[in-house]
């Protein structure tokens, strides 16, 4: 990916350089837009904004200290492990997506549709919206039409959570619309132009479907919602959204680029110099369903070669006593960045079942969604057949143990995926994360921060930012962080 972003940016600089060139007093043009020069056409633009937008769905996960620790995916071995404690500069490449990659985003919406070219417009349209569904959910308030303006408001005013996931949901209605045109406008992507999808506008659609639902499944605690009122919102967007894991939206990472998968870095330059290694916690919750995943994911254990045993973070290896490591066959060189799989929707379909108490429906879609990812991940049809029949994934008939249950193998099946394993932790408190067994000396036994801090920056110049003050990231998330907890009533 690297090397694309970087092929892209020397492109954009030579056609800008020399299309300046013959007038080198004429200035009265905005520094920072990319999307009036005429070579700049909407195919060039869109491979690069495909490109920010898949390394933006995955930057949080490289390295200890990010989230892949906070969700216990990894553990360092014999360091300093991840504390959860962070400061006003965590979350900056998020919020710099404001003139990077959702800008650029933005940018080609409004060149294509300037120019009637409906299809990359709708394309843009959803690719900006899962950005500002992102900003939401980690800032809550935050600027949102000023913000895309440049100099003409050096500090835009921020808008409420509700009004960003408005803007958002209302952007991917537009891109259903424009996809379906008929008139789909001069210029449209052909498979090459489009990386991720392929010029396959069918999936495009199915995308923003999917996605509608995966933030109408968000706000199930929000204030002035309802559970069931939700639940209805997500079976009803889901009809129309992926129905197999040829849907699945991820950018794939070629073979004879060493350094573009982030999972492969880390796994090379892992400080163990063997890989990385899960934690005990996911270790032991993948061993108590007998996970045939494990078998794909993992090396045994030294001092059982049959065996599987993860790490407590930051824990010294005693010898004979080696866990288990990434496999280097699961951490390849081709791994993906993933924005949407095919297996979350199934998840999000059985959640909404078991809100609206529909039991056996439940059972049904969480099984698919299951299914879907280990077929993804390739385990043999007969070990996925022993998986799905054991007794311990009948679906309970009380509504928290049911979500317990859907989400804890949602959380699995998002092993190094989807970000949404930290959004479902905050919204629903499962699966039941044991930091204190897993993580040496963490500072927090409860949870790890419910959302980003603002930039230091935007508190001390953004007025609107400065009223708002800095939250307490510990307690409260964003504004549809709403749900009771042991140690929280809300």
């Amino acid at each position: 990916m690297k090397k694309i972003l970087i092929y892209f940016i020397v492109l954009l600089v030579t056609v800008l350089m020399s299309a300046s060139c013959k007038k080198w007093i004429d200035v009265n043009t905005d520094p920072n837009t990319v999307s009036n020069g005429p070579a700049i056409t909407e195919n060039i633009m869109l491979i690069g904004v495909e490109a920010e937008w898949a390394s933006t769905s995955v930057i949080h996960f490289p390295w200890y200290g990010a989230l892949s620790d906070w969700q216990l995916w990894y553990g360092i071995e014999a360091s300093v492990p991840a504390s959860f404690n962070i400061a006003a500069g965590f979350g900056n490449d998020i919020w710099g997506t404001y003139s990077g990659s959702l800008k650029h985003a933005v940018q080609l919406y409004e060149k294509a549709k300037a120019n009637g070219n409906k299809r990359y417009q709708g394309i843009a349209a959803v690719i900006a919206a899962w950005h500002w569904f992102y900003i939401a959910d980690v800032y809550d308030k935050a600027p949102l039409a000023e913000a895309m303006k440049g100099g003409e408001f050096f500090h835009p005013a921020v808008v409420t959570q509700e009004e960003i996931y408005t803007h958002a949901n209302a952007l991917l209605d537009e891109a259903i619309t424009l996809f379906a045109d008929a008139d789909s406008g001069p210029r449209v992507p052909q498979g090459s132009d489009d990386y991720m999808m392929g010029g396959d506008f069918a999936n495009w659609t199915k995308l923003a479907y999917s996605i509608k639902a995966r933030q109408a499944m968000r706000l199930i605690y929000a204030t002035g919602k309802t559970k069931t009122g939700q639940a209805d919102q997500v079976l009803s967007y889901l009809a129309n959204g992926m129905t197999s894991n040829a849907d699945i939206c991820e950018w794939k990472h070629l073979d004879d680029l060493s350094n573009a998968s982030w999972f492969y870095n880390d796994w090379v330059y892992d400080y163990s110099g063997e890989g990385q290694t899960p934690t005990n916690w996911l270790v032991d919750f993948m061993n108590s369903f007998n996970d045939p995943r494990r078998y794909i994911m993992f090396t045994f254990c030294e001092e059982n070669p049959t065996g599987f045993i993860g790490i407590k973070e930051g824990a010294v290896i005693d010898p004979g006593h080696k866990p288990s490591r990434y496999q280097a066959s699961f951490a390849v060189k081709t791994y993906p960045d993933h924005v949407m799989l095919y297996s979350e929707t199934q998840f999000l379909k059985a959640e909404a079942y078991a809100l609206k108490a529909q039991w056996a429906d439940a059972e049904t879609a969480m099984k698919a969604g299951i299914r879907a990812d280990m077929e993804y991940m390739g385990v043999p049809a007969n070990s996925i057949t022993t998986y799905l029949t054991q007794p311990s994934l009948t679906m309970p008939t009380t509504e928290e143990a049911a979500q317990e249950l859907i989400i804890g193998q949602k959380y699995i099946s998002n092993i190094y995926k989807t970000l949404e394993s930290y959004f479902d932790f905050i919204r629903t408190g499962y699966p039941k994360l044991n930091f204190a067994y897993a993580i040496l000396n963490v500072s927090n036994i409860i949870t790890f921060p419910r959302r980003f801090p603002y930039p230091l920056d935007e508190v001390e110049k953004n007025p609107s930012i400065k009223a708002l003050g800095q939250p307490d990231w510990f307690n409260k998330g964003t504004s549809w962080d709403m749900k009771s907890f042991s140690w929280r009533t809300k």
